[in-house]
């Protein structure tokens, strides 16, 4: 009897384990509360790599805000501000709805992803954004069963990761301010 309840036990862990680590922190992201997780950013796009250590804040569904020591991109009413230190530049953009970035793929948004079923790994769950013709996976640690990293590959020698260092959840959160006057503002809304 003990062998036959193991066997079941594993089997249930197999079979929906690696469902329940996606679905755990897709409700996670769906809660009330203010998000902050720590991350490394990596992005190479041919010959260029950019890399950036911050914490990316979901503020609620739509609303996000990436905060770095040389960037800031904040993501309110459809609007995303990225203020960049190192230029001194501010630049506006309207958010296309057709679109969708990594950022977007961290904060929950699931419009255009598609999850495959072709990985042999019960932590990582590919996906598709077929309208763009984007591929990536999450990656769950094997142990705590806590998200990992985001890949998305967007193209041939374009690749963006992000490492997951920590996810909490806080009470509070201040949008960060800047001095208008010390940046050149560059509105591309149109």
């Amino acid at each position: 009897m003990r062998q036959f309840l193991l066997v079941w036990t594993i089997f249930i862990v197999v079979v929906f384990g690696k469902e329940n680590q996606l679905n755990d922190f897709y409700k996670l992201l769906n809660q009330d509360n203010i998000i902050k997780i720590d991350i490394n950013f990596f992005q190479k796009q041919f010959e260029n790599s950019f890399n950036s250590s911050g914490s990316f804040y979901l503020l609620n569904k739509n609303d996000y805000c990436y905060d770095s020591p040389l960037l800031k991109i904040i993501t309110k009413d459809n609007v995303i501000m990225t203020i960049n230190y190192e230029t001194n530049q501010v630049v506006y953009s309207a958010v296309d709805s057709r679109q969708v970035g990594i950022l977007d793929i961290l904060s929950g948004n699931k419009k255009f992803i598609k999850f495959t079923d072709d990985s042999k790994n019960s932590h990582i769950f590919n996906f598709a954004i077929h309208d763009l013709g984007y591929t990536g996976f999450f990656e769950f640690d094997k142990v705590t069963g806590k998200l990992k990293m985001v890949k998305l590959e967007i193209g041939d020698n374009q690749i963006i990761m992000i490492e997951i260092a920590s996810i909490n959840i806080i009470k509070n959160y201040i949008m960060p301010t800047f001095d208008k006057n010390i940046f050149e503002i560059i509105d591309l809304r149109g």
